[in-house]
This record gives C-alpha cells, structure tokens and sequence, in this order.
C-alpha cells in the first residue's frame, strides 16, 4: 500500500493535470458538495416550474412590444434542456405553460417570484462552502430577496443574450460558410459550431454564477479555467438530455412522474457540475498560491511544573503568619515579666 501510495503522488508530480484533478475531487468531497448538490436541486426543483410560468408572464407583456420574445424564450429554454418542450407525450408545451401563465396576475407572481428565488439563495449557500468563504451577514428578508432577484435578471439575461447571439451566428453561418467557399457537405460543421456557440454560452453563464453568486477572493485566471470545465460539462450534458428523455419515455416511472422526473435529474446533475467547476477553479495553482498560507502549529515546549493554585488574598497567610507569631512573642513576654515580678517579690 505505501508503494501505490507513493507511485501515485510521483504520478501527481509528473502530471500537473492529473494533481490538479486529484485535488479537485478531494477538496469536492471535504467540503461535502454532494450534499449542498442536492440541497440545490431541491430549492431548485421547488422553483423551476413557478420561475419557468413567471417568465413565460413577463414574456407575454414584452410581446406585445416585440413579438420575437416568445420565440427568444422557448430557444433558450431549449439551449438549456433540450427535449424539455415537444409536443409528444411526456413533454412539456408552450400553451400549457402559457396557460398556466396567464393565470399568474400580481399576486400569483409575488407568490412564484418567493419561492423562485431559493434556486438562488441555496447556490449561493452551496458556492460559498465551496469557495470556503467566511459567512457573510445576512440581509433582512426584503433586501435579501431584492438581491436575489437581481441576481436571478442578471443570469437569465446573460443567457438569453448568449442564446440570442448564438441563434444569430448560427442563422448565419450558411452564409458565412458559402463566402469561404466550404464545401456544400457541411452538416458536421454547422453541428460543431452549434456545439462551440453553447460552450461560450455556458462560459459566461458559469463565470456569472462564480461571480455574481459568491464574489470569491480567486484570481480571474482561475475562475475563467473553472467556468471552462463547466460550460464543456454543461454542454455534454446538454446533448444527453434529450437521449435521457427518450429513453425514459417508455419507463413506469416516467410514466408516473412525467417530465418532472426528468427535470430533477437534469437539475442534480447541473448542480454537481456546477460545484465541481468551482472546486477545479478553488484547487488551481494560481487559486492556491493566492491564499495566505496557513498559519504554523505553536511549538511545544517541556511540560511545566503543576502550577498551584493562588489563594484568593495573597497576603493573607503573611498576615495570619505575622500575627502568631507576634501573639506568642506578647505571651512569651507576659510569661517572663510575670516570673520576674514574682522573683522581686517574694524575698521581700
């Protein structure tokens, strides 16, 4: 066993890679983020339908100014689970979820926006462990929620805006392509630039999260190395999700809990992608040299000799010691003169 041992830290040595992928899982499992991923996926399952019918509302008012909005939403819902929305059976539609959004009004979007936002508290909870910040103070609930919702705008905007320029460059990429003169065949390069537009996507979305979410003391370089790891994972997950779908339309389970089921794997495996890229981006070379070293154990001395206990007034045997003696010297005294008295008197 110490031979394995120490053929593996020279392993670690020789590649900085795989030290650095060593440390990432270690440090994944000492702060225990499989618990905080599931803790996660629980506020996140809670507040995925009530925050996908909010915004499916506001996106029914922005409609009525700009009539691309709904189309703008449903690709980006697509760009983050695709195979959520279809019109088979098991699968979400877009009336259904607009139906149910018309019924949202103002109170009804107070009520979803509260629990919405604990997708974004329990991220938060989970990036600070991971980033082993100190906790921060807590705000009061209005002003808490306050931020929480502007983080939570922020991060879909960011990723609308990403889909949105994605869609862009790939409406045009035919174009594009026929004034380099490529081939006719190019499937397969249309498909890889798909795939490169959802990584820079989910680049800046997972840079956002690490930014927004825990504001961590990592250098930039490490965030970004981090952000990368995620947005590569989040693509792969991306493109297995509508396998997952298809595979479990058939099951009994997926018969009894439908889309759901699906939404909170999907949902547990983001969130583990999510602390994992931020454990690669805590573990790095630049991450750790950018941290105060910790502080040297207190050197051990000899033991010291039992101290005994002080009295609680110092001076009081000095006093109690003084006083007898000063008693016995005035009794030794009385004992002498009287002798002597009697001496005098007796002859007489």
């Amino acid at each position: 066993m110490p031979a394995l041992t120490a053929r593996i830290a020279a392993v670690r040595r020789r590649s900085p890679l795989l030290d650095h992928a060593v440390r990432t899982q270690e440090h994944y499992s000492a702060v225990k983020a499989g618990q905080q991923a599931g803790a996660v996926t629980y506020f996140a399952f809670l507040s995925f339908f009530p925050v996908l019918a909010l915004a499916f509302f506001v996106v029914g008012l922005v409609a009525r100014v700009y009539e691309g909005a709904r189309d703008a939403l449903a690709d980006a819902l697509d760009a983050i689970m695709p195979g959520l929305l279809g019109t088979q059976e098991g699968q979400a539609t877009l009336d259904d979820i607009e139906k149910f959004a018309g019924t949202v009004g103002l109170v009804g979007a107070i009520v979803l926006l509260y629990s919405g936002l604990g997708w974004v508290s329990a991220m938060r909870a989970a990036l600070v462990v991971v980033f082993e910040l100190p906790v921060r103070e807590h705000l009061n609930f209005v002003l808490g929620k306050v931020r929480d919702l502007v983080m939570l705008v922020v991060i879909g905007a960011i990723l609308l805006v990403g889909v949105g320029v994605a869609g862009l460059v790939g409406g045009f990429s035919t174009q594009i392509l026929d004034r380099l003169d490529l081939d006719v065949e190019r499937g397969w390069l249309l498909r890889l630039l798909a795939i490169l537009l959802g990584v820079l996507v989910g680049l800046a979305l997972f840079y956002a999260l690490f930014v927004l979410l825990a504001r961590p003391h990592t250098p930039r370089r490490s965030l970004w190395s981090g952000a990368l790891l995620g947005a590569l994972a989040f693509e792969v997950l991306k493109q297995i999700s509508g396998l997952l779908i298809s595979l479990t339309q058939g099951s009994p389970a997926f018969q009894a809990f439908g889309i759901a089921l699906v939404v909170l794997v999907w949902i547990n495996y983001f969130s583990k992608v999510v602390l994992y890229a931020a454990s690669w981006a805590h573990t790095s070379a630049a991450a750790r040299a950018a941290r105060p070293a910790p502080a040297p154990p207190p050197i051990e001395g000899p033991p010291s000799p039992p101290v005994r206990p002080e009295p609680e007034h110092p001076w009081a045997w000095p006093f109690a010691a003084g006083a007898g003696l000063m008693l016995g010297l005035v009794s030794v005294v009385r004992r002498v003169s009287g002798r002597a008295a009697g001496r005098r008197a007796g002859p007489s």
